[in-house]
């Protein structure tokens, strides 16, 4: 590219010098796959399931779109054509087409592909395996698009060819005209198809697969998945003048237009160089990619008495001498006064047309010539009231379309410059075509395949890992004593307040009893292998709740005169299985986790003691005795826990949430019990069910060895606990 011209030093660059200018530069790579058949790109073979439910969605919209469905009901051996990537050879569920809600099952389907992709990508810890699923899948959804509207078109010609010798000739007038203006407008319908699908696409993204990711990863590669957040990702998207005006500016799309796109980008790159705001053509593009940067440069007509407003009015106006010197400033108001009245000129005059002929004399002439050629009756009102709106705009007017157009001269540069990108990343997928292939990639292990929870293979279903929470319920002896005395049911107490609150939570977790008994209740998430179900993380939110629940009961019990319950908990995990006894039909469970949770869960009395009187806005610490022995002997032996309406985890608890799900570390200056001290937390997002997360905070801490006399901490220990916080003054002030 040339370079830009240079204009000497611009008066308004020590006005432009105090607005901060932000960069950006597309990427999105697939480095690091591997190659598939060919040896250059990754193979990736789509769920059948899902490829049938699209072909469907994608043909039944066209039909709807195009206003075709007369000439399409028809049964068909093949409905979906002979779609190299649809496989329209599988039959969904054996059912005839009439039975799908192909709409809602292909949201459906998306949403649960790209939440298996997720964690499939979570899984073998490379994130790229889930921007590989997302370049492949639009890859899928682009072709099906356009093919599937060769299917309906071959459908109608068909159907009028079998309904010659019987229609009534009215009727096949009718239908041959649907007909033929289902030909006529392919790139209206197409656009219409795809802004549902993009729409659909949108609710998945928002109402679950966002929060997933983040969940998982994090912010990882937010740049890449920014490409892919793009209107113009279906074919013939960016030059479509209809997309340009409804949704950006109506730019130019002929050479002989003086407002032409690549010109005005131009116009564009000079204004930010001569603004000094740019030093070459990548720099200036880079600005001009970011519609924010416009923003904070154009006036916003609000204010003029701020330093910052003048200086925004002075530029703005800058900008509109530039266009009032390359002739399209009148061109920039007729690409807005146009767009309300394109609904009722545009299916006569293209849009450029008659954004043309508000500002051309000549082109208005034959502009109306056309119209009222095709419909005599037509008024013409309108479009003379925005050809005079474009004639008599003022300074203010001119001022406000001008700030208008660069920004969205610069929303539509970015997101041109994002489908350049991401052409590049859909030609470096390889979207298997075939049964025959898909076998050879699989054979060799090169291939990615991405199915739905219900096609994967069915196997024997291997526990890989448990996970144990124990609820030590605090003074139950003498809760329930007290209770008796004064004539009050402890066991219906107990069942109430706790463990039929408990009992309502376990389907939701996929937990399961192990244990139950008067003062304590334990329960075990059981994982399979490969089946990646957050065991750690959603215990940690069960936990969470669990202590809810017994809060809630508190405050009602402590007005009506009863004993408060208190309980810590403990949660352990075990990377094997556990083991099992039978006794009868019950099975006993024997696990390590068992008695370390059971240790977690306690309150040493001499600790409990000592932090009578602290305030805190955590419940869980822990201490070591002083002395060798200390040193010398298992760590366990000389702790000291204290876990008051606490969740204690242990370190090998959380690394495996933290392979779960993705964990923000910050840290913060808070009050312990042995003075101001800086704390490290651990910050994610659980996903407990499709769309459901949890926040969840941990803090990480050190054992402090003291002396038992008086707990004056004397250093701190290597031991390193875990605690799941719940005091809400925390969690809102760390965001969660």
């Amino acid at each position: 590219m040339s370079p830009l011209p240079f204009f000497g030093k611009s008066k308004f660059r020590e006005q432009a010098a105090q607005f901060t200018m932000s960069h950006y530069v597309p990427e999105l790579t697939l480095t690091g796959l591997m190659a598939g058949v060919d040896n250059i790109r990754p193979d990736v073979y789509l769920s059948d399931k899902f490829a049938s439910l699209a072909c469907g969605y994608l043909k039944g919209l066209i039909e709807q779109v195009g206003d075709v469905q007369p000439l399409t009901r028809v049964q068909e051996l093949n409905p979906f054509g002979s779609s190299p990537y649809g496989r329209a050879h599988i039959k969904y569920d054996a059912l005839p087409a009439a039975a799908v809600d192909y709409p809602v099952e292909f949201k459906q389907a998306l949403a649960a592909l790209q939440l298996a992709a997720l964690r499939r990508a979570r899984e073998e810890g490379d994130i790229k395996i889930d921007l590989l699923f997302r370049v492949a899948l639009l890859r899928f959804l682009r072709f099906e698009l356009t093919h599937q509207f060769n299917v309906v078109l071959d459908l109608c010609r068909d159907k009028l060819k079998r309904r010659d010798e019987h229609a009534l000739e009215r009727q096949q007038v009718e239908l041959r005209d649907r007909f033929l203006k289902f030909q006529v407008n392919k790139r209206e319908v197409l656009r219409k198809a795809a802004q549902d699908v993009l729409s659909t696409m949108a609710e998945v993204e928002r109402e679950s697969v966002v929060s997933t990711r983040q969940s998982l990863f994090g912010t990882r590669e937010a740049a890449a998945y920014e490409v892919l957040a793009n209107r113009l990702i279906f074919p013939d998207s960016v030059s479509d003048a209809f997309i340009r005006a409804e949704n950006y500016a109506l730019f130019g799309g002929f050479d002989r237009d003086p407002d032409l796109f690549d010109r005005m980008v131009v116009h564009a790159k000079a204004f930010y160089h001569e603004l000094g705001l740019s030093k070459d053509n990548a720099e200036a593009e880079s600005v001009l990619r970011v519609p924010d940067n416009a923003k904070a440069l154009m006036f916003s007509g609000l204010s003029e008495d701020s330093p910052r407003a003048k200086a925004q009015k002075s530029i703005s106006q800058h900008w509109v001498s530039m266009l009032e010197e390359a002739g399209v400033m009148d061109y920039v108001l007729a690409a807005y006064e146009v767009v309300p009245i394109l609904g009722e000129y545009a299916h006569i005059v293209s849009p450029q047309q008659l954004k043309c002929a508000l500002v051309l004399k000549a082109e208005m002439k034959q502009v109306e010539d056309v119209l009222l050629m095709r419909d005599s009756r037509l008024s013409l009102d309108k479009l003379h009231q925005a050809a005079g709106r474009v004639r008599a705009a003022g300074a203010p007017e001119r001022l406000r379309a001008a700030g208008r157009y660069l920004i969205d001269l610069s929303r539509f540069f970015r997101d041109v410059s994002k489908m350049r990108v991401l052409d590049a990343a859909l030609e470096a997928v390889n979207l298997l075509a075939n049964e025959r292939l898909r076998e050879l990639s699989e054979i060799n292990g090169t291939l990615y395949q991405f199915r739905l929870p219900e096609e994967e293979k069915k196997t024997e279903q291997r526990i890989a890992d448990h996970v144990v929470l124990k609820a030590d319920v605090r003074d139950s002896t003498r809760l329930t004593r007290t209770m008796m005395e004064r004539g009050l049911n402890p066991a219906s107490f107990f069942s109430l307040n706790f463990f039929t609150p408990v009992n309502k939570l376990l389907p939701r977790y996929g937990a399961e009893k192990v244990f139950i008994e008067g003062d304590a209740i334990i329960l075990a998430i059981l994982e399979n292998e490969g089946q990646g179900n957050f065991a750690v993380a959603r215990t940690c939110v069960m936990a969470r709740e669990m202590l809810n629940i017994v809060s809630a009961y508190n405050s009602a019990s402590t007005e009506r005169g009863l004993p408060p319950l208190e309980i810590g908990i403990g949660i352990a995990f075990q990377a094997s299985a556990p083991l099992f006894l039978m006794d009868g039909a019950s099975r006993i469970m024997i696990s390590e986790a068992l008695n370390l949770s059971d240790r977690l869960s306690a309150c040493h009395k001499k600790a409990r003691h000592h932090l009578r009187d602290f305030k805190s806005l955590f419940n869980v610490f822990v201490f070591q005795t002083a002395g060798d022995e200390a040193v010398a002997g298992a760590v366990e032996d000389f702790l000291l826990n204290y876990n008051v309406g606490g969740i204690h985890l242990p370190r090998a608890a959380f690394e495996k949430l933290a392979s779960e799900i993705s964990l923000e570390t910050r840290e913060a200056e808070m009050i312990m019990p042995w003075g101001s001290d800086r704390v490290r937390f651990h910050r994610g997002l659980v996903p407990v069910s499709p769309g459901v997360f949890h926040p969840i905070l941990v803090r990480e801490g050190r054992a402090a060895q003291v002396d038992v006399n008086d707990f004056h901490v004397i250093r701190f220990a290597e031991h390193v606990y875990y605690e799941v916080c719940t005091n809400p003054e925390l969690l809102a002030r760390m965001e969660c």
